[in-house]
């Protein structure tokens, strides 16, 4: 009796949830067909370790300072700009990708520290994008010709006409300078894309026959929006939110380098306006290329997976 009843239960569990476990392995397997896919994991797992443990993978830590260690008080101003500044790349002090003038901050330091802002900027501007455009664009589209699909169509409208960097730096300068005006700055803008595609997919969706058999079902239009319509549209879905991510990186960077960007936060962004404001863009390339390849890389890896996911998600497949 003891050794069937753990038996029995473990039977139990693979009854329950084999088939969930059998499913997500047939999706890694296809996911992993796509090699861009498995590179832009990859490079984003990369990115949340960094943002998760800075402190493992960064040399210093961010008060760190070349050659004075931790103790900024044992040379004098004068002293330290007497110093040539900045070390180029392998220096005697284990920065590994040089230090920035005239501070004498590790680059490799501030790139590692900087992941942390990008992750959260992508990520949430990403999803609240999605969490806006989808349902928009779902119940645009269910209620095609109504003056609900009129109203939303038409705010729409208006937002896309709106030109994106300039909407971004109004809104905040007129908030505020900080992260989280700059996130809900890049969301009033691109939820649009979002709206408008899940609105066409709805369209064409919702003429189908198992749409017309769930509503003659007595099912709810709640019910048929989320639970025949959305699952149908998620491939588009992954997609938009892999753009929108990199766009909100992109974005972050561009107000970085014109000021307009949260200064006591690390960000590749301000670490460029850092090389351009002090003059070093032709002199000192250790420290202008690690920023610009790192938001190359986070922003092409969102892009290589979304296009990965809408192959997996796709119902035809």
């Amino acid at each position: 009796m003891a050794t069937e009843q753990p038996q029995t239960r473990i039977e139990s569990y693979k009854e329950k949830y084999g088939p969930k476990v059998d499913r997500y392995k047939r999706v890694w397997s296809r996911f992993a067909q796509h090699r861009l896919g498995v590179i832009g994991l990859f490079i984003l797992l990369m990115y949340i370790l960094w943002a998760i443990f800075p402190s493992w993978f960064a040399p210093h830590s961010p008060e760190w300072v070349a050659y004075l260690g931790t103790e900024p008080g044992r040379m004098t101003i004068e002293q330290r700009e007497s110093i040539p500044h900045p070390p180029a790349f392998g220096d005697p002090f284990f920065a590994p990708l040089g230090t920035t003038a005239p501070d004498g901050h590790g680059v490799m330091t501030q790139l590692v520290y900087s992941a942390k802002n990008a992750m959260y900027i992508a990520l949430a501007a990403g999803m609240l994008s999605s969490l806006v455009g989808v349902p928009l664009g779902l119940i645009s589209g269910y209620y095609g010709d109504t003056w609900i699909d009129e109203s939303i169509q038409r705010l729409a409208d208006i937002t896309y006409g709106l030109p994106f960097l300039p909407l971004l730096i109004v809104l905040v300068a007129i908030r505020g300078v900080s992260t989280t005006n700059i996130i809900l700055g890049i969301v009033v803008k691109s939820w649009v894309n979002n709206c408008i595609i899940i609105r066409g997919e709805t369209l064409t969706l919702k003429e189908r026959s198992y749409v017309e058999s769930a509503k003659v079902a007595g099912a709810s239009d709640t019910r048929v929006i989320f639970r025949h319509i959305l699952p149908n549209v998620l491939p588009l879905t992954f997609v938009y939110l892999a753009q929108d991510a990199a766009g909100a990186i992109l974005a972050e960077a561009s107000l970085a380098y014109l000021g307009l960007s949260d200064f006591t936060a690390y960000s590749w962004g301000i670490m460029l306006q850092e090389i351009q404001g002090r003059g070093y863009v032709f002199d000192a390339w250790w420290w202008l290329l690690p920023p610009g390849l790192a938001i190359t890389a986070i922003a092409a890896a969102f892009y290589f997976i979304g296009f990965s996911m809408e192959d997996v998600a796709n119902p035809q497949r």
